[in-house]
């Protein structure tokens, strides 16, 4: 429930804040915080585990839907976006770690790989590509700091989530090569 409480307070302050960098900043902060857990709402809502719905781009593009709530939709970008990197690394890829589709089920060990590192990829460049039209170089810099640290954090404690860092960190590294 974590996440829909710092969910909803990255929209408060989206609509509430004004438009100042360090309230991007926090906004996007906060979102990420909210993505790091984001996709295991898909329980409380009575989805099924690994609902396509929440394991998805679909919460980044709904947050796009009002330009004030891009900081948000960046961040949720961050935040599933680094869920789905460990989801990548489960113990075994089998029924309950599978990807399911609403009213389809499972679409299978391959297609769930394929799904999660796409969308995972998809989820962490939206963010990017959100913040370089929103922000300003400095606000940027720090947002995609604290998403960073955030991501870090989440993915240092979660099964999976030291493959999904290094797998990360290597690609960042590539990129920035």
């Amino acid at each position: 429930m974590a996440a829909s409480l710092f969910l909803l307070l990255a929209v408060i302050l989206a609509f509430a804040g004004g438009g100042g960098p360090w309230i991007m900043v926090a906004t996007v902060a906060l979102a990420t915080a909210s993505g790091t857990t984001f996709p295991d709402l898909d329980s409380p809502l009575r989805l099924q585990h690994r609902s396509a719905v929440v394991h998805s781009v679909l919460p980044l593009y709904i947050a796009m839907l009002d330009p004030r709530t891009w900081p948000v939709a960046a961040g949720l970008g961050f935040g599933i976006g680094f869920h789905l990197a460990a989801d990548l690394f489960p113990t075994t890829m089998r029924g309950y770690a599978t990807i399911k589709m609403p009213l389809l089920g499972s679409i299978g060990v391959l297609p769930s790989y394929l799904w999660i590192a796409v969308h995972a990829g998809t989820n962490l460049v939206g963010g990017v590509l959100i913040l370089e039209r929103i922000g300003t170089r400095p606000a940027t810099t720090c947002a995609l700091a604290a998403a960073g640290v955030l991501g870090a954090a989440y993915l240092m404690r979660t099964q999976g989530g030291l493959y999904a860092l290094a797998l990360l960190t290597g690609l960042g590294w590539l990129m920035l090569r």
